[in-house]
């Protein structure tokens, strides 16, 4: 009879009243039959009545799947259990320390589907692209297509390789058992064989987002962990014009800085034909300490379901207080100085936050470039061609800030074209038809 139980549950969850129906029992047998399932069955009793679910195995990792989180110090702390259901999705069993935002829009604990802070964990990007052939030509059960993936596939690798997540989560019970192990580093003079294995498929380090070329390792110079963008090698035209757009990243967090907004640490230097950035990650601290750090894609697709826009995004979560009004003006000073200098890669993937106890927190800005000017999937190289766009009606809620967002502009604009790191070809644009005159 506990396997008739079973067989209903994996339909769906069903209260007693349900169960003792289906079944022809008691619901005093049924109640009994369901303590002897014990870990069979998960009882969700803040609604009345209680409604039970059947539980599966999942990720070759059994139906209690520990869910923690790394500390600065690089210490691992039980945030909770998942439990997949039989019926489809998940339901996290949080402890006690664990950020109340993890149990999802309702509160409750449940997901249709692989909850959102480890979907976002999935490889993506150019660097995911790599790990999914990678483990392709290993094993033909993951598709060479990250894309292409379903929750199984995310599971497993997740349940893997939980070291070099992005992020401070890690999920399985070889997360909670393996010794932390010392990061892969490297000098900068090692950087072009860094390079070339990434393109070749030969990646190591966690698998950031993004479209363009980079690697992840711990650098010897800066003491610290860092993703590390780079050009095509030589001076042809492709690779020039990636040159450039990896001078705007830089130049942009240097005004950035110099308005004291929170931006990515970079630093640009080349290195054998290539052109390398190198950026200081925020989700780790030292050599195993570790940060929270999540999209707002993903915060987007648990708690409002908007799909694009930054603004849009930033007021729905501010209207929920998942994140701060302060946090939702800075948002918006991104996004308007984005704008402005033809920065046409802002979607939710490029605006990061971390997990506090009871919302999110904006993490500095990332991936701030001129790429609209960049070359297309093709190979194409388009003319450089930019005029500004007027940003205070958009931004009427913050017309105070507008003025500074229009100087920042400026700034990038002017020290752009002064700049020796971007070619001939961009400064004769600028001399001719510059921005911050538009401005």
């Amino acid at each position: 009879m506990p396997q008739k139980i079973l067989e209903i549950l994996s339909l769906g969850p069903a209260t007693t009243r349900t169960l003792a129906a289906g079944t022809g029992m008691t619901r005093q047998t049924v109640n009994r039959k369901l303590r002897e399932l014990g870990d069979s069955v998960v009882k969700f009793d803040k609604i009345r009545p209680p409604l039970y679910y059947a539980v599966t195995e999942a990720f070759e990792s059994g139906s209690k799947i520990p869910l923690a989180a790394v500390d600065p110090h690089g210490n691992t702390h039980l945030w909770g259990v998942l439990r997949p259901l039989s019926h489809g999705g998940f339901y996290l069993q949080p402890t006690v320390i664990a950020p109340k935002v993890l149990r999802g829009h309702k509160e409750t604990g449940f997901f249709e589907g692989l909850p959102f802070f480890l979907d976002d964990l999935r490889p993506q990007g150019f660097i995911g692209r790599q790990i999914a052939r990678g483990l392709n030509a290993q094993s033909d059960i993951f598709p060479p297509d990250p894309r292409n993936w379903n929750q199984e596939h995310i599971g497993r690798y997740l349940v893997a390789n939980g070291d070099d997540l992005p992020g401070n989560l890690k999920i399985g019970r070889m997360a909670l058992d393996r010794v932390r192990r010392p990061p892969q580093k490297a000098r900068r003079e090692d950087y072009p064989e860094l390079a070339d294995k990434a393109l070749e498929g030969d990646v190591h380090g966690s698998s950031a987002g993004g479209e363009q070329a980079k690697f992840a390792t711990y650098s010897r110079e800066r003491g610290a962990h860092v993703i590390v963008k780079f050009s095509p090698k030589g001076n042809g035209e492709l690779a020039t014009r990636w040159r450039d757009i990896l001078a705007t990243e830089f130049i942009a967090s240097e005004v950035l800085h110099a308005y004291d907004i929170p931006a990515a640490e970079l630093e640009i230097f080349e290195v054998q034909g290539r052109l390398f950035l190198e950026s200081l990650r925020f989700d780790r601290i030292g050599e195993h300490g570790r940060l929270s750090m999540i999209a707002m894609q993903a915060i987007d697709s648990e708690f409002s379901g908007i799909g694009s826009g930054w603004l849009k995004v930033a007021k729905s979560l501010e209207h929920q207080k998942l994140i701060s009004r302060q946090h939702f003006f800075d948002i918006a000073v991104y996004w308007g100085f984005g704008k402005l200098i033809n920065n046409t890669d802002m979607h939710l993937g490029n605006v990061g936050f971390s997990i506090d106890s009871s919302g999110f927190s904006l993490a500095p800005i990332y991936d701030m470039c001129s790429m609209g000017f960049s070359p297309k999937s093709t190979g194409e190289i388009p003319p450089f061609a930019f005029s500004p766009p007027d940003i205070d009606g958009t931004l009427s809620y913050i017309k105070d800030s507008c003025p500074m967002i229009k100087g920042m502009a400026r700034s990038f604009w002017k020290k752009t074209g002064e700049s020796e790191l971007v070619s001939d070809a961009f400064k004769r644009f600028l001399e001719q038809a510059n921005p911050l005159h538009k401005i």
